[in-house]
């Protein structure tokens, strides 16, 4: 292999993947603190970073009930300028990323190609970094050309070395010393500087990656399981003596894997899903039980909200941990530091200026004004009282509603044709698009839309579109993710509803397109952006028909000609105000003419804009029953199978419903539809074909039943369009026709051998991306 030049710090990083480091003790003022906590016991502190994401900047937010501004991200600078105090009170101090570093960045940072991040990230010196997904967004040689520094004048080179122990298929390459090293190494050594003490970061990743990124990204990589690796080389280093301490670097679930940890790993460091985790038998709010007692768990969050750390009290003596303490700082704490002192903090800065000048030009380019509409990504509030912007991929967002509707209107088919139907994943938008006075820009786009990926369309029937919109449900949590659902964005012309009670695979039981009944065995075409089509997220369904068309245009480009489009045509920019999916419970479906029936609602109100409804109004052919709506978005299992707000439940109601029917002397069945209407729209419609049936009885004579009659569906089990009765009942139907939405009853007869197909294949693949 070609050598090519690096620094000295590189070199020395990369050499240390599996033998030991000294932490580089950034010169600050003070004496270093004594590195004995008493006796023979030290003291170790170590760092973490989490999903920095390109979030290179300092953010301060404003508390819309105080007035007062916080800090909410403290920017590479503040961290450089606190890792360098950190290390100067005590030198036993280390500093470790866990992955997604670069990738879905905003406009500063990602316009650049990430490369002011990796700059700023070489100036904190890190011990060793994770693999994340989103290294490999630009692919598997530009990641290789970000480590051995290949292409300098397109990728600036990493002074750190990258770890995944559970993936292969990436191979070696040879440094300036002339030596053939991986470009994920398995582990790095770190030597204490002052207790001598050898601490083992085992990185890794979890296996869903493949699934995260557009297909074939990972080609020729394997991603075997991270926790059954960490475990068994922790113990063969500590048994050889290459480490007093194991800790895990693990690019996953931080809560989900700590009771997996094995007796030989002492502390855990996860990351991905941008939560902040801290998890320790000292004084954690939350007992986790795991193999070592002493075992200490951090994840930082993201975007450098906060600085994770693991205080680990090591008995040199006995060669054992004796305590671990995991805690959070915050950015608000982090950005206090007084860089007048710092070695690293200057450094960065003028990194971070020279990227504000570089992108500043490009991303100030307005592409619309006078936007009245605020359009933002979901959020879930957790036990605690967080409500972190974008926190929630599980429910309907105002953004991925317009952007869907910019798919839909942008996809154009080889027939000139636009698409019938637009949809988006959660994940793919990264950031709330808010204007400012008004205007748009490009950089808001960019932030929002950083991936820069195609679109294109698939073709595929009704019932292909049906099953996608089941596997937005997620399962087999502990192993995979900790998101139950990853929620579609969806094109306006299109609503349907769902039934969580109802098994996996079974849950979706009506859908419309244009107001009319989906027809299941009709082609449909589906505008979308590449990674979704090719089944990214575990959307198979949509490969269902053959391989995407793509346009060869981006996303962000075509959903700027959109929001211009609008703007040309003096329409307005605002939210959607009614939601495409609503949650609908029935307790029952026969019933008696003028019983009650339970309906229990959900999914009523976005997470955020205007459109939170604050009634409801329920009616099943008589006088419609009225309710208050909890809006609550407190969602103390959020990140388990048991979430309410986090699978699209934000805006509940429960309502005891009379059923009025019209009973004639025919007797018979007559279905009695459901009506929900929020202070906004009516958002399930007659045509959704949600009913109750109702006896009505015998008929007054043994005559056939009309056309306007409740005659009852063959032996045959086959049915077709739904025929009004008359006003406010339908008969049931008959005959062959084309499929008409009924509720439950016809989805559970035309989608059965669907739904069983669903679970029968290992629950349609759990995997999700958090992107």
């Amino acid at each position: 292999m070609k050598l090519f030049a690096r620094t000295a710090a590189t070199v020395a990083a990369c050499a240390l993947i599996t033998t030991p480091l000294t932490a580089f003790a950034a010169d600050a003022n003070g004496t270093p603190a004594p590195a004995s906590a008493g006796g023979n016991v030290v003291t170790l502190d170590l760092y973490t970073l989490t999903d920095v994401h390109g979030h290179i900047e300092l953010v301060e937010k404003k508390d819309k009930k105080t007035g007062k501004s916080r800090v909410t991200e403290a920017g590479l600078e503040k961290m450089g300028c606190f890792l360098d105090a950190a290390r100067g009170k005590h030198p036993d101090s280390s500093f470790t990323l866990l992955g997604d570093n670069i990738g879905a960045s905003p406009f500063t940072s990602g316009s650049l190609l990430d490369n002011p991040t990796i700059a700023g990230l070489n100036e904190l010196k890190p011990v060793g970094s994770t693999i994340g997904n989103h290294e490999l967004d630009l692919g598997q040689e530009a990641f290789k050309a970000r480590v051995d520094g290949s292409q300098p004048e397109k990728f600036h080179q990493t002074a750190f070395p990258y770890l995944g122990s559970n993936v292969t298929g990436l191979g070696n390459w040879t440094n300036t010393e002339g030596k053939t090293v991986p470009y994920l190494g398995e582990y790095a050594v770190w030597e204490a500087p002052e207790s001598q003490v050898k601490v083992a970061f085992i990185g890794a990743i979890a296996e869903d990656v493949p699934y995260k990124l557009s297909p074939g990204t990972t080609k020729g990589m394997t991603f075997g399981d991270p926790v059954k690796k960490i475990n068994t080389l922790a113990e063969k280093l500590k048994k050889d003596g290459t480490a007093d301490v194991v800790v895990a670097m693990l690019d996953d679930d931080v809560k989900n894997n700590f009771p997996k940890m094995g007796a030989h790993v002492d502390g855990i460091m996860g990351g991905d899903t941008h939560v902040p985790y801290e998890f320790d038998a000292v004084n954690s709010t939350e007992k986790l039980k795991s193999a070592n007692p002493h075992l200490a768990g951090v994840a930082s969050g993201s975007y450098t909200d906060n600085m994770g750390l693991i205080s680990i009290s090591f008995d040199t003596a006995a060669k054992k941990v004796v305590s671990a303490d995991a805690k959070l700082i915050p950015a608000s704490e982090v950005a206090k530091c007084d860089t007048s002192a710092s070695q690293s903090a200057p450094k960065i800065k003028a990194i971070v200026d020279k990227a504000v000048a570089d992108s500043k030009a490009k991303g100030a380019e307005p592409i619309v004004k006078n936007v009245k509409g605020e359009f933002r990504r979901g959020v879930f509030t957790t036990a605690s009282g967080a409500t972190d912007p974008g926190s929630n991929r599980g429910i309907e967002s105002s953004l991925g509603d317009l952007v869907a509707d910019s798919l839909r209107d942008r996809v154009i088919t080889k027939s000139g044709a636009k698409a019938d139907i637009g949809i988006i994943n959660a994940g793919g938008l990264r950031a709330d698009l808010v204007p400012t006075n008004g205007v748009i820009t490009y950089a808001d786009t960019f932030a929002v839309m950083p991936f820069s990926n195609a679109i294109g369309y698939v073709t595929i029937t009704g019932a292909d579109f049906v099953k996608a919109l089941e596997q937005q449900w997620k399962t087999n949590l502990n192993s995979q993710n900790s998101r139950p659902m990853l929620k579609l964005g969806i094109s306006s012309n299109v609503s349907y509803t769902y039934d969580v009670t109802k098994p996996y695979g079974k849950r979706i039981t009506s859908v419309t397109v244009n107001g009319k009944p989906i027809d299941l065995k009709k082609k449909y075409t589906v505008g979308s952006v590449t990674f979704l089509l090719a089944g990214g997220d575990t959307f198979d369904a949509l490969t269902a028909g053959g391989d995407f068309v793509t346009t060869a245009n981006l996303d962000r480009d075509e959903f700027n000609t959109y929001l211009k489009g609008l703007e040309a045509a003096k329409k307005p920019i605002v939210e959607r105000m009614a939601k495409a999916a609503i949650g609908v419970s029935l307790d029952r479906t026969a019933v008696k003419n003028g019983e009650k029936v339970k309906v229990a609602l959900r999914g009523l109100s976005f997470s955020e804009g205007p459109a939170i409804t604050k009634g409801v109004k329920v009616s099943l052919g008589g006088a419609p029953v009225s309710a208050k709506v909890n809006n609550s978005l407190v969602d103390a299992d959020a990140n388990s199978e048991k979430a309410v707000i986090s699978t699209d439940g934000a805006g509940q109601a429960t309502l005891e419903v009379p059923v009025s029917a019209k009973c004639t002397a025919k007797g018979g069945e007559v279905k009695v539809p459901l009506t929900v209407a929020t202070d906004f729209a009516t958002v399930v419609a007659p045509e959704a074909g949600l009913s109750v049936s109702v006896d009505c009885g015998a008929p007054a004579t043994g005559g056939q039943g009309d056309a306007g009659s409740a005659g009852k569906s063959g032996k045959n089990g086959k049915s077709g369009h739904v025929g009004n009765a008359d006003a406010g009942a339908q008969a049931t139907p008959k005959g062959n026709g084309p499929l008409a939405y009924t509720g439950a009853n016809v989805i559970g007869l035309a989608l059965g051998a669907l739904a069983l197909a669903a679970v029968g294949a290992g629950a349609v693949r759990a995997a999700t991306r958090k992107r």
